[in-house]
């Protein structure tokens, strides 16, 4: 499978495709993630280079599935998954979905005028009022994605005999705005726990408020949330979920460092109440394939999940609630910026996130 031979017309390539294909470093990382992934339908290439990042998430999950052990049967045409665990030898079906921007909404690509009113930004409390209108937005595509497919699994999947009784997991990709990349996991704990605020108070003990729905802001209409806290969804047994599996992630694992970049983190504190920001180059920088990936277990699942076929330290599991297994340094988020030489360092050079 040839990721990088053009199928289509230049003005149908995808801006994120355009942006890599003459990049010897990021094909480098991706044509490894894709060794033994295998295009079904015959048009994985196709739908890579027009509309690229459901393909590239499931490319993200193809090679993390293989690096855990896992093996994968692709002889059926759907859900996108059925794994084989490497301890227990038991079988899961894993459907991947991506958010997307809602109709009329700015898409993910398309961030330039994005990060130039960002650039202006300095007060802290506005700096706080754009990461709650970034986690309100993708509250609102997240449980869209999750009600589709919970939809189609109870319509279509549940009925094929590879599917049934066997644990069903979704695999949620953030990518449904500009700035996606820096809503963490506060929109997935939204949908899936109900969790609209949390914070760790000077005592360092936490304080949780939680809600049932929030209301869309497009037309008040109300959306469920904590689909996770009653037996309502007991059909999906788990979500994978990361905001940061993204072309920022191929970058910080390319061979070649470039002097000239930098990563600007913001990770989980297990030593006191303020998550860690920082800003690196990449020469120095370290990140790992399953850094920023979580999953959420559903307590009231119908064939839970077994945490322990996904034990690694990089990856976050969420029994639920105050149940979780989060290290020091997970990722909640990530910016790759690029200062060129001879160039005014300007947010037009923030790319790949």
């Amino acid at each position: 499978m040839d990721l990088f031979n053009v199928q289509v017309k230049e003005s149908e390539l995808h801006p994120n495709f355009v942006n890599i294909v003459d990049d010897p470093q990021l094909k480098e990382v991706l044509k490894k993630w894709s060794m033994g992934f295998e295009d079904r339908d015959n048009k994985f290439v196709k739908e890579f280079q027009t509309t690229f990042n459901s393909s590239f998430w499931e490319l993200y999950l193809h090679t993390c599935f293989k690096n855990l052990g896992f093996k994968i049967d692709y002889s059926h045409h759907a859900p996108d998954f059925v794994l084989k665990t490497r301890k227990s030898k038991k079988e899961l079906v894993v459907e991947a979905v991506t958010t997307k921007n809602a109709k009329g909404g700015t898409p993910e690509h398309d961030r330039m005028e994005t990060l130039e009113e960002l650039s202006k930004v300095n007060e802290e409390d506005k700096m706080e009022e754009i990461y709650e209108d970034i986690v309100s937005l993708a509250t609102e595509r997240i449980a869209s994605s999750i009600r589709n497919k919970s939809e189609k699994y109870k319509k279509s999947y549940s009925a094929l005999e590879h599917v049934k009784r066997k644990p069903f997991v979704l695999a949620v990709g953030g990518f449904e705005q500009p700035l996606f990349y820096v809503q963490g996991v506060g929109a997935i704990q939204k949908v899936l726990y109900g969790i609209t605020k949390a914070e760790y108070m000077e005592n360092g003990l936490p304080s949780i408020e939680y809600s049932d729905l929030v209301i869309k802001e497009s037309n008040g209409a109300p959306i469920p949330i904590g689909i996770f806290n009653d037996d309502s969804h007991s059909h999906i047994s788990a979500v994978i979920f990361s905001s940061v599996a993204s072309i920022g992630k191929a970058r910080a694992l390319s061979s070649v460092k470039n002097k000239n970049m930098f990563f600007k983190t913001c990770t989980y504190n297990d030593y006191g109440i303020q998550a860690v920001h920082k800003v690196t180059d990449h020469t120095k920088y370290r990140e790992s394939l399953f850094d920023g990936l979580s999953i959420y277990l559903n307590p009231y699942a119908d064939h839970p999940l077994d945490p322990n076929e996904f034990d690694n330290p990089d990856i976050a599991v969420n029994h639920h609630l105050h149940s979780t297994k989060v290290k020091h340094g997970f990722l909640f988020s990530r910016q790759v910026i690029n200062f060129s030489n001879n160039e005014t360092v300007s947010s037009k050079q923030i790319t790949n996130n």
